[in-house]
């Protein structure tokens, strides 16, 4: 009969563990930095990594939206306070000046059924609204930039039996298609001088690796990649012999090590892969997107544009590119374009208001104020 091992505590346990896999350990990441080095060539050589050259002096007018949700419990249930803010900035020889914003908000009580999934279909829409407001204006920014999904995806969806989450994807269904309808001739690249109207999404993280796993060799292998974004062909057949290198690296790790400062990838499509994207018609003239990174420290961030191929191309593409990059700002860990990092800002006191409202909500039950308004209403009709 094997002994019982003898107890021990927690800290114990941790340290004797420490010491038996931290040799493995550093030794797989080295084996993978080596891994990233030999390889992060190739996909330069590939043109699947670019770097993005920016000019000495910036000249640029640029509109940042974000959007925020907040959930309090009140009376047994929960409340909800989303609203979106939008901050214009003008730049001119390299000085930074803000010129203007707007914002809208709303609040009220919600279920919890699916609500993370609803208030994301309410802060899309909050988006859209102020990207609306600003094309009313006689000078509206040359690039505005979300920070929700350009268009609904299967994610999104709501099922069967969840009525109140469905007509909130009814709501923005119809907000999206009615947008794009209306303003899609005044955005580029359907119009060469309108604003460009960008995403900076948190999404399909690693989609230029899978991408490369694919076998570019072939037509069906290169559908996803934007051919007038500039690849090599060349380059291309070493890469089809790195599955084995990029399965023991890890997708994330590798995208992190390929992209250095100011370099983004190519371009790529995806509608190829998104067959459920909504509005159909409005989706239907394509998404691409691409993943960069600005200064040395800057986290890698992936940006969803409108439209396809031949209307976006290299030239068109990096023009976005060092816009957004010399924007780069870290905030708290996070990386966001400047005029998104002070919308954002704005929506703190979201928190806050929310608060005020349940306090507001509580009060207004206690003393009856609502229920003797509508009586007293009632009462002044008779």
């Amino acid at each position: 009969m094997n002994p019982t091992p003898p107890a021990r505590p927690l800290a114990q346990a941790l340290a004797v563990e420490s010491q038996i896999r931290l040799p493995g350990s550093a030794g797989r990441i080295l084996k993978q930095i080596r891994d990233i080095e030999s390889i992060a060539p190739l996909f330069r050589e590939a043109g699947l990594v670019k770097a993005v050259a920016r000019p000495a002096v910036i000249d640029l007018s640029i509109s940042g939206v974000a959007t925020r949700s907040v959930v309090k419990r009140a009376l047994g249930g929960f409340v909800y306070a989303s609203a979106g803010s939008r901050v214009d900035l003008l730049v001119r020889e390299n000085q930074v000046s803000t010129r203007g914003g707007d914002s809208v908000a709303e609040l009220d009580d919600i279920d919890f059924e699916a609500h993370r999934k609803r208030l994301e279909l309410i802060e899309m829409r909050h988006g859209y609204r102020l990207v609306e407001r600003l094309l009313a204006e006689p000078e509206p920014a040359t690039l505005v930039l979300l920070d929700t999904p350009l268009f609904l995806d299967r994610q999104m969806a709501p099922l069967q039996h969840h009525r109140r989450h469905a007509e909130e994807y009814d709501q923005t269904r119809a907000l999206i298609a009615a947008f794009w309808e209306h303003h899609r001739e005044r955005l580029f690249p359907w119009s060469p001088r309108g604003p460009i109207l960008a995403s900076i999404v948190a999404e399909r993280f690693t989609a230029i690796v899978s991408i490369a796993r694919a076998n570019l060799q072939s037509r069906d292998g290169r559908q996803e990649l934007l051919a007038s974004d500039g690849y090599a062909p060349e380059g291309l057949a070493d890469l089809n012999q790195l599955d084995e290198k990029l399965a023991g690296i890890g997708d994330q790790r590798f995208v992190n090590g390929i992209l250095g400062a100011f370099t983004r990838t190519m371009a790529f499509r995806l509608t190829e892969a998104r067959t459920r994207l909504e509005p159909k018609a409005a989706a239907a003239p394509g998404v691409l997107g691409f993943h960069y990174k600005g200064g040395r420290g800057s986290s890698i961030q992936m940006v969803q544009l409108p439209g396809d191929e031949p209307d976006w191309n290299t030239a068109a593409l990096d023009a976005v590119a060092w816009r957004l990059m010399v924007l780069d700002m870290q905030n708290r860990r996070q990386a966001r374009p400047l005029p998104q990092l002070l919308a954002a800002e704005h929506l703190r006191i979201l928190d806050q208001f929310a608060g005020f409202y349940v306090q507001g909500l509580n009060d207004a039950m206690k003393s009856n104020a609502i229920e003797d308004t509508w009586l007293g209403g009632l009462d002044l009709d008779d």
